[in-house]
């Protein structure tokens, strides 16, 4: 894994994210790069001010080139705005107003990068107990005007539903799959403007969001998918043991419990006191003892894949192991060894090898007819 600082991993982790996601249009090597040096290391001000220059000058880029009606740069050079502007954000603490003003404008370029997309990125609300859940729809692409198989994709404790495009969403709607995103409850959206907190019986806005994939008239409501990363990982397997509509479940990153990861992790208490809805740390502590695996994952019935690496630093990967190991369905278990392509967590330093296995895994669970 390339370090910017090799004295401090947990920073040079978060900078290989964005790197990572160039794959996909998230980031470029030697902007980021060129922002990252003038970051002080472990002064999260120098981050957040570097981060949101870095964005506000790409995305006047993709304003110049709107204006100037040349929309494929225009789209590029927002999504890579739209993926600063989540950067700046990420280590402000939830109650510093910047956080939510700097996220509104990631969510603007990710919407303005919609309008050239093709088709045009659909904004969706997906009904949700007494309430809805924003999303977005992107049709499948390769499947010739037939129903197309569905994916629902769930981001983890600090992800939001327009950084899943960099992290795999573009891959499944090019290998023909319909993608449902959606900030559920503890994530996005959801938390910052509608103040829904998170729960452990995930089951719930997942079948949810099966409900609405089943209503879309492109989707064959016999084959839909689950796939989640890092606490998603953890929401899916959960969903996956009670939702019987599923055809297969992914899991990009485990996690079994997460009190350990609230142990192991001390960096993400903040945001799981956020995401929990939580009065303190203590508090937090205490709500996520709920969300635990124990007992649930032999209930899973549909195909299951575990991808891990075996230097994740936040979740070990026992995690992955004891999902693995408690699962009674067909099962997989990927371990990215140390030093390899992937190891690391959420396999950050190795998409080009985990975000094919996870979404060919998927498309042949689901019979995908149309292939590139």
């Amino acid at each position: 894994m390339f370090k910017m600082w090799p004295q401090d991993f947990d920073w040079s982790w978060h900078l290989i994210r964005p790197i990572a996601e160039g794959i996909y249009g998230g980031g470029e090597f030697n902007e980021i790069y060129r922002a990252a040096e003038r970051m002080t290391l472990g002064d999260k001000e120098s981050w957040y001010r570097e981060w949101l220059h870095l964005a506000e000058e790409i995305d006047g880029l993709g304003r110049q080139a709107q204006a100037a009606g040349h929309t494929i740069s225009a789209r590029d050079h927002y999504l890579r705005a739209c993926n600063y502007y989540r950067w700046a954000e990420f280590f402000l603490l939830p109650e510093d107003t910047r956080r939510v003003h700097t996220y509104d404008r990631c969510v603007a370029c990710f919407r303005a990068a919609g309008r050239y997309f093709t088709p045009p990125l659909e904004q969706v609300e997906v009904p949700y107990e007494d309430t809805t859940l924003p999303g977005y729809f992107y049709p499948a692409m390769n499947e010739g005007g037939k129903k197309a198989p569905g994916l629902v994709y769930v981001a983890g404790a600090d992800v939001l539903k327009e950084e899943l495009y960099f992290l795999g969403g573009r891959a499944a709607i090019e290998r023909g799959m319909a993608l449902l995103v959606v900030d559920m409850p503890g994530q996005g959206e959801t938390l910052r403007h509608r103040r829904i907190v998170s729960r452990h019986d995930y089951e719930v806005p997942v079948g949810a969001a099966i409900d609405y994939l089943q209503r879309r008239p492109e989707v064959d409501d016999s084959r839909i998918a689950l796939i989640g990363r890092s606490f998603g990982g953890y929401y899916a397997a959960r969903a996956a043991a009670f939702e019987k509509r599923l055809s297969a479940c992914a899991i990009f990153g485990a996690l079994y419990d997460g009190v350990d990861l609230y142990d192991t992790y001390p960096s993400i208490r903040n945001q799981l006191r956020w995401l929990t809805g939580a009065k303190d740390l203590e508090d937090a502590r205490e709500r996520l003892k709920a969300f635990s695996l124990k007992g649930v994952v032999d209930k899973i019935s549909c195909p299951l894949l575990v991808v891990h690496g075996e230097d994740d630093h936040l979740v070990p990967a026992r995690h992955a192991q004891r999902i693995y190991d408690e699962a009674r369905t067909e099962k997989q278990l990927i371990l990215y060894k140390p030093g390899e392509p992937g190891s690391i967590h959420c396999s950050y330093d190795g998409f080009p090898y985990t975000i094919p296995a996870l979404f060919d895994w998927l498309a042949d669970r689901l019979a995908v007819r149309a292939r590139r």
